[in-house]
């Protein structure tokens, strides 16, 4: 795989577009660690989980860490 082909797998997983699953086996099998050690150095963030659905669980979970913030 040449270094623009993991720079755009690189792109599609820290958009959220494919799992690290398919990433870390399309890379051949490299670490979970590595995987975001390749992330950093290509300047690219880690990818952040989808919130739509889920904004009851997680009010419930901030009244549950910060009891005190929403007073």
């Amino acid at each position: 795989m040449t270094a623009l082909e993991s720079n755009a797998l690189l792109t599609r997983f820290s958009r959220g577009d494919i799992s690290a699953i398919e990433v870390r086996k399309t890379l051949g099998d490299v670490t979970y660690g590595d995987l975001f050690r390749m992330l950093a150095d290509a300047r690219l963030a880690p990818p952040r989980p989808a919130s739509t659905g889920r904004e009851e669980q997680l009010a419930r979970a901030r009244a549950w860490m910060f009891p005190r913030h929403g007073e």
